[in-house]
């Protein structure tokens, strides 16, 4: 397979309300739908995920497009595709920018999937040898808090919805001591908390306090680049710790695993590159006994879709930050929407990812140029 049609277009998806982490306050996701065409006329679609500051990563949907346009796509216009993985081997000459590989390669791999008329899911599961499951367990991101009213009043919320696992963004030691206050009036939740890099090593002493809380994890309480201080700090706390910032790759896992950074990963499959690169990440992750699951960066339809996918492999079995459509925005970029039962949402039935672009964002793709036909 060849792909002869590629087609951007930068859209932005309207929050339901601002989302407050350590990084920034958001109330518009920028995304950039990725149309891919291949020589027998089908098309995949993928999605990139970057933020328009490099706050949470230095990519940005800016920087990420021109990586796109004028290095990635060159070197997939000369590729002749025989799996999904052959683009990750062709990507290998660039460095870094995982996130502009990880829109370009997951549109292939939806490509394959409705060649093969298979779900995203099934072809996942064939290519990991590893089973999938119709019904994923999904939980839900809440934004930090600094009043314990709106934080416990945020909480209800998400359980009346049927989340069975909340992560609360914290950005200060306040909003710990907050949360702690009010966990015994959700006995029956399980919560973790996300610190973004919030903490110091200076915080160790404070940070024991959630061991009587009784959270599942703490994610990144330490440096985006560091590894050496979180195993430090995990000796030291009864608490698993979650790495997620820092890990964009099997090595940074290696390292982690190695190190004793953390007892469980937050896998973004658009952070590692793609879809063929979370596969190895999560086969390392069962092999060592290490907690794998499937995080979120707020995406839109095709991103979500394609993370469930991700996360109906069988190893992922802690609930991702895979909320229902309803969750974050007023209007979303697909058709079908996601429902959550019982505390998980199904994977769609149809081929590929499974799901259909609005009309209105259909007639936007058809109008976008070719990149492909540019002097590359």
């Amino acid at each position: 397979m060849k792909i002869s049609t590629a087609k951007i277009l930068p859209y932005n998806l309207k929050l339901k309300k601002s989302f407050r982490s350590a990084h920034e306050t958001i109330n518009l996701r920028p995304v950039t739908i990725i149309a891919l065409g291949s020589d027998d006329g089908a098309w995949g679609y993928g999605e990139l995920e970057a933020f328009t500051q490099p706050n949470y990563t230095s990519e940005t949907q800016a920087t990420a497009r021109l990586i796109i346009c004028e290095h990635l796509l060159p070197l997939l216009k000369k590729q002749e595709l025989c799996a999904p993985e052959d683009v990750t081997r062709a990507f290998i000459s660039v460095q870094g920018n995982q996130m502009a590989k990880a829109a370009l390669e997951t549109a292939v791999w939806d490509l394959f999937a409705k060649r093969e008329q298979k779900s995203l899911a099934q072809l996942l599961a064939e290519h990991s040898h590893l089973p999938s499951r119709q019904c994923i367990p999904v939980g839900i991101s809440l934004g930090a808090q600094t009043q314990p009213k709106k934080m416990i009043a945020a909480i209800t919320q998400a359980a009346a919805m049927g989340y069975k696992r909340i992560k609360l963004k914290v950005t200060s030691i306040s909003e710990v001591k907050s949360f702690c206050s009010i966990r015994r009036y959700f006995p029956e939740l399980k919560f973790m908390l996300d610190a973004n890099s919030s903490f110091s090593l200076q915080n160790t002493t404070q940070l024991r306090k959630l061991e009587e809380a009784d959270i599942v994890m703490l994610e990144q309480p330490l440096a985006v680049t560091d590894f050496v201080e979180h195993a430090v700090l995990q000796k030291q706390l009864h608490v698993p710790l979650c790495l997620d910032e820092n890990i964009f790759s099997l090595n940074d896992v290696r390292t982690a695993y190695q190190l004793g950074s953390a007892q469980a990963i937050n896998l973004k499959l658009s952070r590692v590159g793609g879809l063929a690169n979370a596969l190895k990440i999560i086969r390392y992750c069962k092999a060592h006994h290490l907690l794998v699951w499937c995080g979120g960066m707020f995406e839109g339809g095709i991103g979500r879709a394609t993370n469930l996918a991700l996360a109906s492999l069988s190893p992922l079995t802690f609930p991702g930050d895979i909320s229902a459509s309803d969750r974050y925005y007023q209007t979303d970029i697909i058709t079908e929407d996601f429902h959550l039962k019982n505390g998980t949402l199904s994977l769609p039935h149809a081929s590929g990812i499974g799901v259909t672009l609005k009309e209105s964002i259909r007639q936007q793709l058809s109008k976008q140029p070719n990149i492909l036909k540019r002097d590359l």
